[in-house]
């Protein structure tokens, strides 16, 4: 299709974290996003946790841009999304799809709320008078709700919806809402768009345990799920983060875990592959919070294959007391006289043990939802035997119809990091069928200092909220006190702030008084891209308008303390005004982009990386150490999913050797690199000792890992001693007499998961089943054994195992401090195994013994120390954010992916690999890198030019001016974190909008 026909917008349907990862990676390149979401608010199932593994810690936010930041709202997540590319279009779904890539035109259904958006101002008076009380589905029934009321409490601005199946037309609520926002007539609407590509991810929904009736729940109270547990432990949640059980409020002693509810079974044979680790972190937030409560999780495999998992699962075990016990609980009982609970567990010897718990807790794994079919069918794209949308071979976004995109669990079951590695590959395959954008957020022209900074004139808008804020508040009294305050030129009192004639109201005064500063009193609705809008064509610099929160902060928490809520604010007020009196003008300084990228690596992720920037017509360097392209690549035959890796090989390097935008550089390694994001430059050395010295605006490390080199198991001492991917070799290439082979036997976890490699290589278990399955395809009659610790067969890679074990291929576990023992007698290879079930040693004697050998990283530290970027604790490269931001490093402008980054299989590099790529496309594509506002600066004539503000700076924000010699600060990096400030020891480095002066002030503006 020619370019100039394809629509630059992208409809990203379900707006959970996938969707909301995706629709800022594209917005942030200047396109238009339509984000679809089904229900009235977004957020998905992340939305009502509060934590996640394996630090402990939210980081939702390490989604917002950290280039070219102040484009877009800097706020939580939880709260919404807030950027001038996205456009939200709530309780919206898809009825009808026409035209192709590039040119689709879409027909959006959307239902009634029974709320005008535009008129509703979030009193929440509606839901106080609604008098149909029910369950609410965010604390999953845990928590009530009105008919009327917000989804998502902590969505701003609070938007309330009806929920038809309960509300009773009783019209109490219309009777009550200030603004008449309330229409019980409202009809749904229909909307046609256009959109160059569409991505899918409408993510999940938890299994349904009343269908496993076998575990009594919602018949026994103390039997919940994972996610209710979730909504207990949330400090949002109904119970305020207090762990209590429902049947009486009371702090369980003891809870039990029961994994794999919904997964691994008959119906579902696959793996939901985030419910170990989630169940290993709730008990690991049990246990910190309450450490007397027994904990017990009982599972079948310890699935702890992603980065840090195995050392997360370790502490929880050996640190906090967390107990495992392998074993599927078939049933729960429950006494009826104090609602515990009753578990038949086996122990030790196999035999069967009663035991007793106070809460059970059920890990419930993904499913799509009921009507995800239905939407997959409108859009023409396949859906696999479980629902799950069908991708094409060995790629996980791409799915059955061109130009249509799935990423996360639309996909299949995945936790977060691998959602947001697809999200990045996802928008990364949309952008090729998307036409330029109009405007991208850097186009804007950046503020500039005033030759001369004016006197402060400050106009002050109060809000009444109707009667929330004019009932409690003098606004009156507020008025006269602020219009006394220094620099104040004006004070207002409108009724609705957030209306339209209130802008205009705001715009025709600041003129009038001619006001170059402007604070308003009013609620959690001014803000983002309302505040734009509030302000434009007034000139006023953004860094000179502070929002007072006077509802939620001041009314509602002092409705009935009517002195106390005029002091606090009159308060807050002045010290808003007293901030900004003494704020000057905050210019930014963008910084230009040297539009080439350098690739580190040319296995499969360097060469994806590199043909995914090219297409967007960008120089790209490619290092690669060797003679040949192809890294670990070359020596897989195939996949699991039988992908075949052959083609893929040849045509990636086939398309990589005739780009003439991509410029290789063999036998090559960087030596050198000086810069940062947008301005790197690079110094390759060549075979020859040359030095080349190419500019570079982004740089992608793809060096890629190695395979273990095993020292036991007479690995290298005998000839039947082989590991996978030698089998594999020997398999494909015919070297290898299947049918001779009477028995085989194969050791997982050779190198990992142990003392001096604490991690799962992940696709270990992979291969063996790969292997496995081959082998018993050759020969039948072969008797394969696999000796395990845990099977690694995450998502539909449980299939995989099912098969095998179909197929007779015997899965023998054996302990850590219990390993196989080998023995070479003449020709004759003894394997012997402590099996547990059977109490006793097994004697096993096979024609070949494999080991899966895991993946260790290369020699990194040399070429991290070039780039300034961090190693993990096992010798990989360390990612800024574990969850959120898997490809960048906390520098900005060098992003990794592949083995360089963790063990992961060739579908998870590529998409890795593309999701990089996205990253460095963005920053590209950008004419300039804009700086935020409230960044650092050095006051040179204090400076010392000790340079401990450069060390400090985890985002190498701060350089020294070698023509100068002067401390310099570049701005579009920073970040504005204040390390800096604290580390000098002269006072120097300071914060923007934080200087001394300003900050005493405002304290003094309190009292």
């Amino acid at each position: 299709m020619d370019k100039m026909t394809k629509s630059e917008a992208v409809l990203v349907i379900g707006a959970g974290v996938a969707g909301i990862k995706t629709s800022l990676e594209l917005a942030e390149a200047g396109h238009k996003v339509y984000l679809c979401e089904r229900k009235p608010s977004i957020g998905g199932a992340l939305i009502q946790m509060d934590k996640w593994f394996p630090d402990n810690h939210c980081s939702l936010c390490q989604m917002l841009p950290t280039l070219n930041r102040d484009k877009s709202d800097q706020f939580c997540l939880r709260r919404g999304v807030n950027h001038p590319n996205i456009e939200l279009l709530y309780n919206t779904e898809v009825t009808e799809l026409q035209g192709k890539a590039g040119d689709f035109k879409i027909t959006l259904d959307t239902r009634s709320t029974g709320v005008d958006s535009q008129l509703c101002i979030g009193c929440g008076l509606c839901a106080e008078v609604c008098p149909i009380e029910m369950e609410s589905q965010f604390d999953e029934g845990l928590g009530r709700r009105k008919a009327i009321d917000m989804s998502n409490p902590y969505a701003t601005p609070h938007l309330y919806a009806i929920d038809w199946e309960k509300c009773t037309w009783c019209g109490e609520c219309v009777k009550k809402c200030p603004t008449g926002a309330i229409q019980l007539e409202q009809k749904e609407s229909i909307r046609q768009l256009q959109a160059g590509a569409i991505i899918l991810s409408t993510g999940f929904e938890e299994f349904d345990p009343r269908l496993a009736t076998q575990y009594g729940y919602r018949r026994y109270p103390n039997v919940i799920t994972s996610i209710e547990l979730e909504r207990i432990l949330s400090p949002g949640g109904p119970s305020y983060g207090e762990l209590i059980r429902p049947s009486d409020s009371r702090t369980p002693a003891s809870i039990a875990f029961l994994q794999c509810i919904g997964s691994r079974d008959s119906r579902r044979d696959y793996c939901s592959s985030a419910c170990c680790m989630f169940a290993v972190k709730e008990a690991t937030l049990i246990k910190q919070a309450c450490p007397q409560t027994d904990v017990h999780i009982f599972f079948m495999d310890m699935r702890a294959f992603g980065k840090g998992y195995h050392r997360y699962y370790e502490r929880a075990r050996d640190e906090l007391g967390v107990q495992f016990t392998r074993c599927r609980v078939p049933v729960v009982k429950e006494d009826p006289r104090n609602h515990d609970l009753m578990l038949t567990v086996a122990s030790e010897d196999d035999r069967p043990v009663r035991r007793q718990f106070e809460m059970v807790v059920l890990s419930v794994g993904q499913t799509p939802a009921p009507e995800f079919n239905e939407l997959c069918q409108v859009l023409g794209v396949e859906t696999n035997r479980w629902g799950f949308c069908q991708t094409r071979s060995l790629s996980l976004v791409e799915t059955s119809r061109e130009g249509i995109y799935i990423c996360g669990s639309a996909g299949g079951p995945k936790d977060i990091a691998d959602t947001m590695v697809e999200a990045g590959a996802a928008a990364g395959g949309a952008a090729k069928w998307l036409g330029s954008p109009a405007v991208r957020p850097t186009d804007k022209e950046p503020v500039e200092k005033p030759a001369e900074e004016p006197a402060p004139k400050t106009a002050v808008f109060l809000c009444g909220c109707g009667d929330e804020i004019a009932s409690t508040l003098d606004l009156e009294s507020v008025a006269e006190h602020l219009g006394k305050l220094p620099g104040v030129v004006q004070v207002e009192t409108v009724p609705y702030l957030c209306r339209s004639e209130a802008f205009e109201a705001v715009r025709k005064g600041v003129k009038e008084h001619k006001g170059n500063r402007l604070v308003l009193g009013a609620c959690t609705h001014i803000s983002g891209q309302m505040l734009d809008e509030l302000t434009a064509g007034v000139g006023l610099d953004p860094a000179l308008v502070r929002v007072v929160n006077l509802r939620e902060e001041v009314v509602w928490v002092h409705r009935d303390q009517l002195e106390k809520a005029l002091a606090k604010a009159k308060s807050m007020l002045a010290m808003a005004i007293e901030d900004i009196r003494q704020q000057d003008c905050l210019p930014t300084s963008p910084m230009t982009v040297t539009p080439n990228a350098l690739v580190i690596g040319g296995g499969v992720a360097g060469m994806t990386a590199a043909l995914s920037i090219a297409r967007h017509e960008i120089e790209v360097y490619l290092v690669e150490k060797s003679s040949e392209l192809g890294g670990n690549l070359k020596d897989v035959y195939s996949t699991l999913e039988s992908g075949d890796t052959r083609a893929l090989l040849r045509d990636t390097i086939e398309q990589v050797q005739k780009s003439p935008r991509i410029h290789r550089h063999m036998d090559s390694e960087v030596v050198a690199a000086n810069g940062y994001a947008g301005n790197f430059t690079v110094s390759i050395k060549g075979k020859d000792e040359s030095i080349n010295t190419v500019e570079a605006g982004a740089i992608i490390v793809a060096t890629g890992g190695n395979e273990h080199r095993p020292t036991e198991y007479l690995y290298g001492q005998s000839q039947q001693v082989i590991t996978q991917l030698e089998l594999e070799k020997r398999l494909f290439a015919g070297e290898l007499d299947s049918g001779g082979l009477r028995s085989v036997v194969m050791i997982q976890c050779v190198g990992s998961r142990e003392k001096d490699r604490p991690y799962c290589s992940r696709v270990c278990c992979s291969q063996a089943l790969q292997n496995a399955l081959k082998l018993k395809e050759l020969n039948p009659g072969i008797e394969v054994n696999v000796l395990y610790r845990d099977m690694m067969s995450y998502g539909f890679k449980e299939a995989h195992y099912t098969r095998a074990r179909e197929k007779g291929v015997h899965f023998i576990r054996y302990e850590l401090d219990r390993k196989p023992e080998v023995r070479q007698d003449g020709e004759r290879l003894t394997v012997e195994i402590i099996e547990s079930a059977l109490g006793g040693t097994l004697r096993l004697e096979p024609d070949l013994l494999i080991l899966s050998a895991g993946v260790i990283p290369g020699d990194n530290r040399t070429l991290a120390d070039i780039l300034a970027v961090a190693l993990d604790e096992d010798g990989f490269f360390q990612e800024a954010e574990e969850k959120f931001r898997p490809v960048d490093f906390v520098k900005d402008g060098i992003y990794v992916c592949g083995l360089a980054h963790s063990p992961r299989g060739i579908e998870e590099t590529i998409a890795q690999a593309q999701a990089a790529a996205r990253r460095a496309v963005s920053l590209l594509t950008s004419k300039q890198l804009a700086a935020g506002r409230v960044i650092s600066e050095t006051v040179q004539r204090q400076c010392r030019k000790c340079e401990m503000c450069i060390s400090v700076c985890p985002y190498g924000a701060r350089a020294k001016d070698e023509e100068t010699d002067e401390i310099v600060v570049r701005e579009a990096l920073c970040q504005g974190c204040g390390a800096c400030v604290v580390a000098c020891p002269s006072g120097a480095a300071k914060i923007r909008g934080f200087r001394d002066r300003q900050v005493f002030a405002l304290i003094d503006a309190a009292f």
